[in-house]
């Protein structure tokens, strides 16, 4: 193994395609030099690989293609390695013109399945319902399972409500998933229609809510008519923060976080993380994912984000900046044309 990953390393220099820096906001291309195609990114580590899982706009808006994967072993360079959920692996309402987003990937250690959830939806974005899928590997193929809205809650429903909120439960669109010290799951979710985040326990399996569920002990509403999306949860010092951004489309706004004792709640607004120029639109990008900082000090996170191209989506760029939280418990995000690992071995400026 080690001499197989000495020739990539070699292979990957001689190719010149080897990084060793990321460049928020620039072109990110694989180790065979093409773009790299995994919008709203997700990412899991599994024996000491990460994998990279996202939307493949190669094709444009809406799943035309699927959901691919790419492996790496120090972040800065990823081998693609399949769709790992294909188009046709969905119901037919949420191929190509409709939607499936946003997805995220657990490893579950007692089915030792690999459980994917995504927001799918028709073209309309009326159908909102949360999306299952599970695999042997981490790079699929994943099977469909089946899609359902998890939390049926009557917040107090439109008389006229496109989305069918009453019947069907709560919408469910971006989203992200958790897992947290103790070995259970969750996931956020914008629900009430983009209104409010939803925070809800996963069952033993990962494929569904655990049940019954039960507001306030299994389930919660946070950001309560709040209108935010794309949320990022992480944990740090026994404490769970939440970056998510407003609702604007396609167009970058600015970001928030929130802080929590407990993962269900209360949740406490501590503002915009951002600082600096650009800082109001997040440096023209939207949250998908913070991760741990592999090595560092506890504390240091990378924040992850697209920076959406509408006119040419397969052309969106991906963000990532460092971050370090310190004994305030503050996060503080600031743009950085190029870093690498090693600032975490420094005093982020």
């Amino acid at each position: 193994m080690r001499f197989a990953i000495f020739f990539l390393f070699l292979d990957l220099v001689l190719a010149g395609n080897l990084r060793m820096e990321f460049a928020p906001g620039e072109v990110w291309p694989d180790t065979e030099g093409r773009p790299i195609q995994a919008h709203s990114a997700g990412i899991l580590k599994h024996k000491g690989t990460w994998y990279w899982y996202g939307e493949d706009k190669t094709l444009g808006n809406f799943n035309r293609t699927g959901i691919s994967v790419y492996s790496s072993k120090d972040l800065y360079n990823w081998k693609r390695e399949a769709v790992a959920l294909k188009k046709e692996d969905v119901p037919e309402l949420f191929q190509d013109k409709g939607v499936c987003e946003r997805a995220k990937v657990l490893y579950n250690r007692r089915t030792k399945k690999f459980v994917m959830w995504m927001h799918l939806d028709a073209r309309n974005y009326a159908e909102a319902s949360a999306g299952v899928a599970v695999s042997d590997t981490p790079t699929g193929p994943f099977r469909f399972v089946g899609h359902r809205r998890p939390v049926q809650y009557d917040f107090g429903y439109p008389e006229i409500d496109r989305t069918d909120q009453r019947t069907k439960g709560g919408t469910f669109r971006d989203m992200n998933l958790f897992l947290d010290d103790d070995g259970r799951a969750y996931v956020f979710y914008a629900s009430e229609d983009n209104w409010t985040m939803y925070v809800v326990r996963l069952n033993a399996e990962f494929t569904g809510p655990e049940e019954p569920a039960v507001l306030g002990k299994t389930w919660a509403r946070i950001l309560v008519r709040q209108m935010r999306e794309a949320p990022a949860p992480f944990k740090h010092a026994g404490r769970y923060y939440l970056i998510t951004s407003g609702c604007t489309g396609w167009n970058p706004n600015r970001a928030g976080y929130a802080v929590a004792g407990s993962i269900l709640g209360p949740w406490e607004d501590k503002g915009d993380p951002s600082v600096g120029p650009e800082a109001g639109t997040t440096f023209r990008s939207q949250s998908t994912f913070v991760l741990a900082a592999p090595g560092k000090r506890k504390g240091s996170f990378i924040f992850l984000a697209d920076r959406w191209n509408p006119k040419q989506l397969a052309d969106s760029r991906y963000v990532w900046l460092p971050f370090y939280i310190g004994k305030d418990g503050r996060v503080e995000l600031k743009w950085r044309d190029r870093w690498d690992l090693s600032v975490f071995g420094k005093k982020l400026k």
